[in-house]
């Protein structure tokens, strides 16, 4: 609490200090993308909010130069904070919008991934933004109601940062469903997915990623009617594979002919990223309980990349119609290209933005 009350920075940068601050690892998660771009022409100083992600941000050091904790919102934290780091520019996202953090900040300020509730605090404080980067044509003219500059370029959690990596994978030979980030109370679903799933499709296998690792065993336990095998145990044999390997998820989810995303197929978790299947141009389908990633369903389901179904008849009825050719892919939608311009428009906005203050030498690319 101390560092937030009376903070104390010693920082010696070499180029211009951007102030980038995220409430939590969602939100961090989030601004990677801008933040990696961000960090080649700026020295790039990342506050947060919640405790809870000190640790997670201290191994993320590859998107930022220095990290402390947001001051507290009173008036002397937040200018003896101004005064140690001395920001060409405040970059916040989403919705921390704090009261003399924003009215004590005099350099340029800018507002990323923001959506419009209509609170009496964000009317009043919208209007000291520079600029408002907002999701959606609906929260431009909301902002633009209270009298704040908007721009909108889309929500930037399409834009998922991921290293190159090379991930295999043997399976034998017929159709793949990838069930990835499931629980342990979404087993007796997958089970009677497969099972039914199975009585149509003979060759049919059956790629299970945990959501926690730890779990592995379980899943092995309750999966063990059909013979499981762990992808680090390389058997060639089974069906009904379990990943008990870290971090490979988001590419082993182009080896199905489609995919399940856990996190919605019980109560109590509320879904789990059903854009990573979408990147390799593979239909997600997920279940009923999506309260946690609501706007990324919308999106999905609008642009009828993905399925959201109640029940496994219902899910056994729409992998059938899938694996058969009778509902295709959009050929016309890449979301890796939709991607690409939505960080195209932040970063091309920001940097105008920052270009007004001139405080620089070389106007960055």
């Amino acid at each position: 609490m101390l560092d937030r009350l009376l903070p104390r920075l010693k920082l010696n940068p070499q180029k211009p200090v951007l102030w980038f601050h995220c409430a939590s690892v969602g939100e961090f998660n989030t601004a990677k993308p801008i933040l990696l771009e961000l960090k080649k022409h700026f020295f790039i100083l990342l506050t947060y909010f919640s405790p809870r992600a000190k640790v997670f941000l201290q191994k993320q050091k590859e998107f930022y130069d220095a990290l402390h904790p947001l001051p507290l919102d009173l008036p002397f934290s937040i200018d003896r904070f101004l005064r140690q780091v001395q920001p060409i520019a405040l970059l916040i996202m989403e919705r921390e919008l704090w009261y003399f953090l924003i009215k004590k900040t005099k350099t340029k300020k800018i507002l990323l991934n923001a959506y419009a509730k209509g609170s009496m605090i964000e009317r009043i404080l919208s209007k000291e933004f520079d600029l408002i980067v907002c999701r959606t044509e609906e929260d431009k003219k909301k902002f633009e109601s209270f009298g704040a500059k908007a721009i909108a370029c889309g929500n930037l959690k399409f834009c998922v940062e991921r290293e190159e990596k090379r991930v295999e994978i043997e399976t034998l030979e017929g159709k793949t469903i990838v069930a990835g980030s499931f629980h342990t109370s979404e087993l007796e679903f997958l089970k009677a997915f497969y099972k039914a799933l199975s009585e149509r499709f003979k060759n049919l296998n059956l790629i299970v990623v945990p959501r926690h690792p730890s779990k592995v065993d379980v899943f092995m336990k309750k999966l063990e009617d059909f013979k499981p095998c762990l992808k680090s145990s390389k058997k060639s044999d089974c069906r009904v594979m379990v990943v008990d390997t870290l971090g490979e998820l988001f590419y082993l989810y182009k080896y199905g002919d489609l995919s399940l995303v856990g996190g919605s197929f019980a109560e109590g978790i509320g879904g789990h990223n059903i854009l990573e299947p979408i990147y390799h141009r593979k239909f997600a389908i997920f279940g009923p309980y999506t309260q946690k990633i609501k706007d990324l369903e919308d999106f999905v389901l609008s642009k009828g990349l993905g399925f959201k179904v109640e029940s496994v008849s219902e899910a056994v009825d729409l992998a059938t119609r899938i694996i058969n050719g009778e509902i295709v892919y959009p050929p016309q939608f890449d979301l890796r290209q939709y991607a690409k311009q939505i960080k195209d428009c932040y970063l091309s906005w920001i940097l105008e933005i920052l270009w007004e203050n001139k405080r620089w030498a070389e106007r960055p690319p």
